[in-house]
């Protein structure tokens, strides 16, 4: 069986969740919706960490979410806490790609997993951005970590 420690382990950036009573549906479990905004939470968590050199702290450049997915696996339901796994699986001209998985601590299993592709975007121009080399290298550096 899978152990937190384990999933955290296979990530460079994860995120602890709580579930709320609110996000749960009709049927009594975590609205399909509200995965999108746990993979959001994972992101922008991500972004942090290789904007602390000053990659997108200019304000000239900033990364758009132009695609995702989810696959759930099994339902989810109030009370839990989940660990939003969060890496980057393939650097592109423009942007990267990212996966994300959702581990439950009530199931001690991965519950979700999820695919994006970001694109960076000259904030002036509206026009897509080169990944400068010194992002290339953030990313990098950080998904050694995992």
């Amino acid at each position: 069986m899978l152990e937190r420690e384990d999933f955290v382990r296979n990530f460079p950036v994860t995120i602890d969740v709580d579930v709320q009573w609110g996000e749960m549906d009709a049927f009594g479990h975590v609205n399909n919706v509200v995965y999108y905004r746990y993979f959001e939470s994972a992101r922008i968590a991500y972004m942090r960490h290789i904007s602390a050199k000053g990659v997108f702290d200019l304000g000239r450049i900033v990364p758009v979410l132009a695609e995702s997915s989810c696959r759930y696996l099994r339902p989810v339901r109030y009370p839990d806490t989940l660990t939003v796994g969060c890496t980057i699986t393939e650097m592109q001209e423009f942007g990267f790609a990212q996966e994300y998985e959702i581990f439950s601590a009530v199931q001690n299993k991965v519950v979700t997993t999820g695919v994006a592709r970001v694109v960076l975007l000259d904030k002036h121009s509206k026009q897509k951005a080169l990944l400068a080399p010194e992002l290339h290298e953030e990313i990098k550096s950080l998904e050694a970590l995992a």
